[in-house]
């Protein structure tokens, strides 16, 4: 017997960033390094933090605790969790964790930052997503337009 709703099985890159645990679909990770200072990018919204150089592409790092309303923490993050896709963005995270599998039928993303709150080992992650993230930082920042 089958059911009705195909279900699909994906992996999740966990991570901290603050004091919460969040999620990343495996394939669209790119690489997780050491943190190092982006080069900061004027008149920048306060989530994103700057650009860094990573297997030779200039990526933009954004902090979660801001495009969250999160408190943030102190100190610089421990690693920059770096994202695939033509956007070109990178994340500030505290803790790179474990990848684990999540079979689930397909996702109802709704168009927000956080697709769904699942439950590991008694934790809460957020699971973000990444088509989201780079909406979401510019909120309410207008893109410079080129005159002619």
């Amino acid at each position: 017997m089958t059911d009705s709703m195909e279900q699909e099985s994906r992996t999740l890159q966990i991570f901290r960033a603050g004091s919460n645990q969040f999620a990343v679909f495996a394939d669209d990770v790119l690489t997780i390094v050491e943190w190092r200072q982006p080069a900061a990018l004027p008149h920048a919204p306060a989530s994103v933090l700057g650009v860094v150089s990573i297997h030779g592409r200039m990526l933009t790092v954004l902090d979660l605790s801001q495009l969250l309303n999160q408190p943030q923490h102190s100190g610089n993050p421990a690693n920059i969790l770096a994202l695939r896709g033509d956007e070109q963005l990178a994340l500030a995270i505290d803790d790179p964790g474990e990848m684990i599998e999540l079979v689930t039928a397909a996702l109802d993303t709704d168009g927000k930052l956080i697709t769904e709150v699942m439950n590991n080992k008694g934790d809460k992650i957020k699971i973000l997503n990444v088509k989201e993230l780079f909406p979401t930082a510019i909120q309410g920042c207008e893109r410079r337009r080129r005159r002619f």
